[in-house]
C-alpha cells in the first residue's frame, strides 16, 4: 500500500471516530443520562478522545510524506498515548464515584470497564510504537550523519 493511501485511510478513521464521538456526545450520552453531573462527567471524559484525534491527523500528515521515523512522529504518538492512559484512569475513577453516589449504575459500569481495558491496550501500543519510531529516528540520523 502507498503513502498515500495509508493516509487517506487513516485520516477516514479518524474523521469517522470523530462523527461517532459527536453523535455520542450530542445524542447519545444525553438520552441515557437524565442527570446533568453524570453527563458533563462523559463529555469531559470525551475531549481528550477528540485531542488524540488531532495526533492522529498529524501522524497521517507524516505517513503521506514519508517521514514516521521522526522525533516529532515519535513525540506526537507519546503523547497521545499518556493523554488516552490520563483519560483512561480519569474515565474509570469518574465511573466509579458515579456509581458510589449513586448517579451511575453497574450496567454503565462494565462496559466502562471493558472500554477502559481497551484504552489502556491502546495506551500501551502507541507507547511501544512511539519508543520503536524514536529509536528508528535516532538510527536514521546516526545513518544520515555517516554518509
Amino acid at each position: 500500500m502507498s503513502s498515500k493511501v495509508l493516509c487517506a485511510l487513516v485520516r477516514f478513521a479518524a474523521v469517522a471516530t470523530a462523527i461517532c464521538g459527536v453523535i455520542l456526545c450530542a445524542f447519545v450520552f444525553p438520552s441515557w443520562f437524565g442527570e446533568l453531573l453524570p453527563l458533563l462527567f462523559f463529555w469531559v471524559a470525551s475531549l481528550p478522545c477528540f485531542v488524540i484525534l488531532i495526533y492522529v491527523w498529524l501522524v497521517s500528515t507524516a505517513i503521506a510524506r514519508d517521514a514516521v521515523f521522526t522525533l516529532k512522529t515519535a513525540r506526537w504518538i507519546r503523547n497521545a498515548a499518556v493523554l488516552l492512559l490520563a483519560d483512561v484512569g480519569f474515565f474509570i475513577t469518574g465511573n466509579v464515584v458515579l456509581l458510589a453516589l449513586k448517579m451511575n449504575n453497574a450496567e454503565v459500569l462494565l462496559p466502562a470497564v471493558l472500554a477502559s481495558i481497551f484504552g489502556v491496550s491502546l495506551a500501551l501500543l502507541a507507547a511501544v510504537l512511539s519508543r520503536y519510531i524514536t529509536k528508528a529516528a535516532v538510527l536514521q540520523e546516526d545513518i544520515e550523519g555517516t554518509i
